[in-house]
């Protein structure tokens, strides 16, 4: 099985610099968690145009943790809202990448 992210780019960037991968942890903990918790609720109200601009904003802070499958999800679901596919499948897959994203958070809190 995959690992749902890695540290190793984001600790290159830092060379070495812990206390800057620390940071960067916990702001991506903060602001995924916070975006998670609206895009949940504006699932609920069916504010689509809202979510995929939120996922918009998402994918740069997975591909930092290398979170591929997060970041290609998230992608998938800005490109299908913008392109009007089906919201049963775009409900299912933002459920997904609300799931996943709270995984690993959970994972990231352990180590953080």
């Amino acid at each position: 099985m995959n690992k749902l992210y890695s540290l190793d780019k984001l600790k290159e960037i830092a060379q070495g610099d812990d206390a800057f991968v620390q940071e960067m942890v916990t702001t991506f903990i903060d602001s995924v968690s916070a975006e998670v918790d609206n895009i949940q609720k504006l699932m609920t109200v069916g504010e689509w145009k809202t979510i995929g601009r939120i996922a918009h904003k998402l994918a740069p802070n997975y591909a930092y943790m290398d979170a591929e499958s997060l970041y290609a999800l998230t992608a998938d679901i800005e490109v299908k809202i913008k392109n009007g596919y089906d919201l049963t499948e775009i409900t299912a897959m933002t459920h997904q990448m609300c799931t996943d994203s709270l995984v690993l958070i959970d994972e990231l809190k352990k180590i953080y």
